[in-house]
């Protein structure tokens, strides 16, 4: 059974119901056994803090795992999975999230262009 783990724009697009999320990803999603990882909440907390992304007032992490998600937390063993890749730069979030992917052996279910373009064996197409 495949894990997904969800780019922080999918998870924040799950939760506002976004006509972004494409019908079958949506139904992936509801359907798999998904997680995400605090770094994403994070992400959008410093997103929503310098006014570029609306949030709603409740915790994000107990809206999510109300919703059926696991949320992962950034371990030791992430980070130095993340310093061994580091010949890939960009944005730290991104990082982090191949790592927890390839550490917790899940795919990592995004829409982002620069990281299907990686070539990384758990990054999928949402």
């Amino acid at each position: 059974m495949t894990r997904y783990l969800l780019d922080t724009h999918i998870a924040y697009w799950w939760m506002t119901k976004s006509a972004r999320l494409s019908k079958s990803t949506a139904s992936l999603i509801s359907k798999e056994s998904c997680s995400i990882s605090v770094a994403s909440l994070w992400e959008m907390q410093l997103k929503n803090a310098a006014g570029k992304l609306s949030l709603p007032p409740e915790s994000l992490s107990a809206q999510l795992a109300s919703e059926g998600f696991g949320i992962l937390p950034i371990t030791a063993a992430h980070i130095d999975r993340a310093r061994e890749m580091g010949g890939l730069q960009g944005d730290p979030f991104d990082l982090i999230l191949i790592a927890v992917a390839d550490i917790e052996k899940m795919m990592l279910l995004t829409k982002d262009n620069r990281l299907l373009s990686l070539g990384v064996r758990h990054v999928k197409e949402a």
